[in-house]
């Protein structure tokens, strides 16, 4: 007979939950399979058991991978670093730990990258497989459950999007490519690639789960409620070029109260903690959580004297032809060291120039991480509205936001549709530098990564065409040997 051991902090969670009549006395920190199933007949019991599921496949998203012993594999947040060095806009200073990445070399079948990545997803498509099949063989109709059921639909459906669109080029164009298997089930194994569109499909109707008003935004930040999943949506959206849908997903996130945009200040202050009222979905680290060294923001802040960017001279920096489009009267342009605009910030930290310190955290490693903020669907609103052609919607709403939040003095002088497109473009890649967006939304938008411009600040210099092959990742070789029925990236 299967025991699953119970944590303390577990046990008291399901006391809370039961009366005395209802829970047995005689379970200690071991739970059967009998036991499991009669606690699950009980709607509160039930969501406390899937509480505590939910939390080991969060928990995962920021631990160090432990099989593969290297301080770049750190969870979700590592898949932002590397994908975002594999671009233009950021620059690494000196070669160190996501070398490669930033050289546009991580990408073959034989390397850790791949490997991590790939095994690092489907793990947690496999542990959300299992709740799925072990608690709901059916759709719930209890609000309380339903609202586990469709958090662990929608991560699933997160996961698949990072999975298609590392392994295959964006959607638009490339419908009848190979994705990814869809592992939709416990026993699903060796399953061949399913083709982009497949993928594509499966997600969406994971994510329809957004229009069932028993989805809920929670209090939380820490959990995949109805704001972070409608965010994903209009990304999944925003690939297919589905720009109405776009739009219509952005706004369940830009119209909740729950959120507000990162004030003027708290850009400045680099503030990285959950209880900011922009982020929609984050994790709070702790004493017992952090993974220290081999974390997200000992490779993003150039401040941590002790991290590989600050203490190492990896520093992050960004794109110099990308800051010099940051108007001199926009708050962010403080956020990257200017030693003749800003002598003064460039003296307390003492970097170089265009060196970050948007992330300017605890020296000790503390700082909460950040998947995704309300600027990113709102980003993803204005761009429908261009490609909607609702140019003057567009400019309203682009221009409040930057009075307002970031730059009181901007103007916005595109008058056409090309033009307006580009600037809301410029605008989301200064505004989400740095927090795993840039990947995707290059190989979403067809454009190709050119560092040898002129004024390129760059430590190495390569051009990769959209469509090149370097966009893509191969399947793992472990995988390549283990299913013969999966086909090879070129």
């Amino acid at each position: 007979m299967k025991k699953y051991i119970l944590s303390a902090a577990f046990l008291s969670l399901l006391i809370t939950a039961c009366s005395k009549s209802d829970f047995d006395p005689k379970v200690n920190e071991y739970l059967t399979d009998q036991r499991k199933e009669e606690l699950k007949t009980n709607v509160e019991t039930k969501a406390n058991l899937l509480q505590v599921e939910l939390n080991g496949i969060y928990n995962n998203n920021v631990a160090e991978q432990s099989s593969y012993d290297d301080d770049d594999s750190f969870g979700l947040k590592s898949i932002h670093m590397s994908s975002d060095l594999t671009g233009l806009d950021m620059v690494q200073a000196s070669y160190h730990w996501f070398g490669y990445d930033y050289y546009f070399d991580m990408r073959d079948a034989t390397y850790r990258r791949t490997s991590f990545m790939w095994s690092f997803l489907y793990r947690q498509i496999s542990a959300i497989n299992k709740v799925l099949a072990d608690y709901f063989t059916e759709t719930p109709t209890e609000q309380v459950l339903y609202q586990k059921y469709a958090e662990l639909k929608s991560l699933r459906a997160i996961y698949y999007f990072y999975l298609v669109n590392l392994y295959q080029q964006s959607y638009k164009g490339n419908e009848t490519k190979l994705g990814v298997p869809l592992m939709l089930k416990p026993t699903d194994s060796k399953l061949p690639r399913a083709t982009v569109a497949e993928v594509y499909r499966q997600m969406e109707e994971d994510l329809s789960v957004v229009d069932d008003a028993r989805f809920t935004i929670t209090e939380s930040k820490e959990d995949v409620d109805k704001a972070v999943a409608a965010a994903y949506f209009a990304k999944v959206y925003a690939h297919k070029e589905e720009w109405a849908k776009v739009a219509q997903y952005a706004q369940i996130v830009l119209n909740a109260s729950d959120f507000n945009y990162t004030s003027m200040a708290e850009v400045q202050g680099a503030k990285w903690d959950i209880s900011n009222t922009s982020w929609l979905w984050g994790y709070d680290i702790t004493q017992q959580t952090t993974s220290s060294f081999g974390s997200f923001y000992s490779h993003i802040d150039n401040t941590i004297t002790q991290g590989y960017a600050g203490g190492s001279g990896a520093y992050k920096n960004m794109y110099s032809n990308l800051y010099a489009k940051i108007a001199d009267t926009d708050v962010r342009k403080k956020i990257y060291i200017n030693s003749t605009l800003f002598p003064t910030i460039a003296d307390r930290y003492n970097l170089p120039d265009y060196a970050n310190v948007k992330y300017a955290t605890d020296q000790r490693f503390l700082s909460d991480y950040c998947f995704i903020r309300i600027e990113d669907p709102f980003f993803l609103y204005v761009e429908a509205l261009v490609e909607q052609n609702n140019l003057s919607a567009a400019k309203t709403a682009l221009e409040d936001f930057m009075h307002d939040y970031r730059d009181p003095s901007y103007t916005l002088t595109a008058t056409t549709q090309a033009a307006m497109r580009d600037e809301v473009r410029t605008q989301r890649r200064i505004e989400l530098w740095g927090e795993g967006t840039s990947f995707f939304d290059f190989k979403r938008w067809h454009l190709g990564v050119n560092r040898n411009e002129a004024g390129s600040n760059h430590t190495f210099m390569v051009t990769v065409p959209a469509g090149d092959k370097r966009w893509v990742y191969q399947i793992p070789q472990d995988e390549i040997e283990a299913n013969s029925l999966i086909v090879q990236n070129e």
